[in-house]
């Protein structure tokens, strides 16, 4: 059989197709994607089936094959993403488990405005526009000057902790050697 003929007798029956992918796949943006690539394999490789009357049986076994293929595919990117996420959070609670404390002692020491500015949005994650608001600042003033009070809280901290300072402050023992 002639490759385009093939071709349009499997588009001619794109519904059917499509009803049977929806019917399994539970979702039509899903069964939309595998029902095009089916429709890229047979166009690659519409010489293979001789008989116009196997043509449809062969479509529907390489439909329900791409349906595998695509639930195996979705299935390993959820187990990804779980396994990242949890990856992540595991990190972050780990980070702050062992993040030096030295900042809080040295808070005082700031302007009181940017030590309530960095107790708020860094410690409490109060979002700069609600805080800004409150203290009775510009949105942009505000993060002026949280940039600002890091900056000043950094070379505190660097004078303060010394060299475990310059290394993100994770496991820092000078609390307990009483710097």
């Amino acid at each position: 059989m002639e490759p385009v003929r093939s071709l349009d007798s499997l588009l001619a029956q794109r519904s059917r197709f499509r009803a049977f992918l929806v019917s399994r796949l539970g979702n039509e943006a899903d069964a939309d994607d595998v029902l095009q690539n089916g429709l890229l394999k047979a166009m690659r490789s519409a010489g293979e089936v001789d008989d116009a009357e196997k043509l449809t049986a062969w479509f529907y076994r390489l439909l329900r094959n791409a349906m595998i293929d695509h639930v195996r595919s979705r299935s390993a990117n959820v187990r990804r993403d779980e396994a990242w996420m949890t990856e992540v959070g595991s990190r972050d609670e780990e980070i702050e488990r062992s993040a030096c404390a030295c900042f809080e002692r040295l808070l005082p020491e700031l302007k009181p405005r940017d030590a309530e500015l960095l107790r708020r949005v860094e410690l409490n994650n109060e979002a700069v526009a609600e805080v800004a608001q409150s203290l009775g600042m510009t949105g942009g003033a505000a993060s002026v000057a949280l940039h600002r009070a890091r900056a000043t809280l950094r070379r505190r901290l660097e004078d303060f902790c010394g060299d475990c300072a310059k290394g993100a402050c994770l496991d820092c023992d000078c609390a307990d050697a009483g710097s």
